[in-house]
């Protein structure tokens, strides 16, 4: 059982499902994301309280998990979910992800790509839009 190792220029293109023998979809040595459900299952990692609306008022959600629900390039998976190249996410507590992001352009992996977008990987990075605070990615969903 082992790990599916993708490396070196390459460009992935069209309608395919990758899947490791029992292991993960990597690049290099970096874990690929993959989508999950809004709001459900372990997050892709953490950002910072989102305190809308302004005290004295409670904020509505100061949830810090973050899960990628949609690529924008849809068309390779790992395991059976889609890999995220670029994307949506939201923050906030488990059931509701009140608060929108956008997944960042991969920067830790840029040479395996899916129709020349690079796939992002664990430690790539998002921004959530309420309140511009950066997320970096510690897991990959798989």
């Amino acid at each position: 059982m082992g790990d599916l190792v993708l490396s070196g220029l390459l460009n992935l293109k069209g309608m395919l499902a990758l899947k490791a023998d029992g292991g993960k979809v990597k690049v290099d040595a970096f874990e690929v994301l993959v989508e999950a459900q809004k709001g459900a299952g372990p997050s892709h990692g953490q950002g910072v309280p989102v305190i809308l609306p302004p005290p004295p008022a409670s904020p509505i959600d100061t949830g810090v998990d973050v899960w990628i629900f949609k690529s924008f390039n849809a068309t390779v998976t790992a395991g059976g979910k889609n890999i995220v190249t670029q994307g949506m996410c939201a923050q906030g507590n488990p059931g509701t992800a009140t608060w929108p992001g956008m997944v960042q352009a991969g920067m830790m992996n840029p040479t395996v790509t899916v129709n020349n977008i690079p796939i992002n990987v664990v430690g790539d990075m998002a921004t959530i839009l309420a309140n511009g605070a950066p997320v970096v990615f510690s897991r990959s969903g798989q």
